[in-house]
């Protein structure tokens, strides 16, 4: 996995960068709602290479594509 592969997979929803130091993180480029913070989903994501940043997004993405997000979510007393 290229940076370039990677931006063009995720660069719409997600800014990617390089660490300092090592590693890479991605931070949305919008931010969530408190039922999608709820339900998993962060604002940042990071890996150690590329290719873990890149299965860290793909997990990022099933998540949101989760029936949760046509449920209305009932909280709890």
């Amino acid at each position: 996995m290229t940076l370039a592969e990677l931006r063009k997979l995720y660069g719409r929803v997600w800014r990617i960068s390089e660490g300092i130091g090592s590693g890479w993180y991605a931070v949305r480029r919008n931010a969530i709602s408190a039922q999608g913070r709820e339900h998993g989903l962060s604002d940042a994501r990071c890996g150690a290479s590329l290719v873990e940043l890149a299965h860290n997004l793909e997990d990022e993405t099933r998540l949101e594509s989760q029936a949760w997000r046509h449920v209305r979510v009932r909280k709890m007393p």
